[in-house]
């Protein structure tokens, strides 16, 4: 039986990483400075290029981390302080139409949040604050086993 495999991609403000997730199992990781005061198009181009250099055929889905607010409905991401070209960029959409996978898109500190309580050192708990420091400081919030995201 294949293994659903899952590309993570982290947006930050200074570095831009990718990296397949295989039944929970992180495998392939890729990692390259920003541009990240590059125009729409360079920015995207940026984030196609490192999931160029690690999709495959067994690649099911595509979830990518924005430094920013993100919309609970429409999923566009707000407010990147860092990549201002970015702003009310459907990247869910743009990211679709070219891999022909599901994309969800998410605040990058709610992101670690979910990945600490569910895979990392948060696994014990039923609730946790993650904290994230780097170019930028965010926080995801679990409280009660209840996720505290949209």
């Amino acid at each position: 039986m294949e293994k659903t495999q899952i590309i993570g991609v982290d947006l930050g403000g200074t570095n831009l990483r990718a990296g397949i997730v295989n039944e929970s199992v992180r495998e392939s990781v890729v990692s390259k400075p920003l541009y990240a005061q590059g125009n729409r198009t360079q920015i995207l181009e940026q984030i196609f290029g490192i999931i160029d250099k690690i999709i495959n055929p067994g690649v099911k889905a595509i979830g990518i981390g924005v430094p920013g607010l993100v919309d609970p409905a429409s999923r566009i991401p707000y407010d990147i302080v860092n990549i201002p070209s970015l702003n009310e960029t459907d990247l869910r959409a743009v990211l679709e139409q070219r891999y022909q996978v599901a994309v969800k898109i998410e605040n990058d500190a709610n992101c670690f949040a979910l990945g600490e309580f569910h895979f990392g050192t948060g696994r014990s708990f039923t609730s946790l604050v993650g904290l994230t420091i780097g170019t930028g400081l965010g926080a995801g919030i679990i409280a009660g086993e209840q996720e505290v995201i949209s």
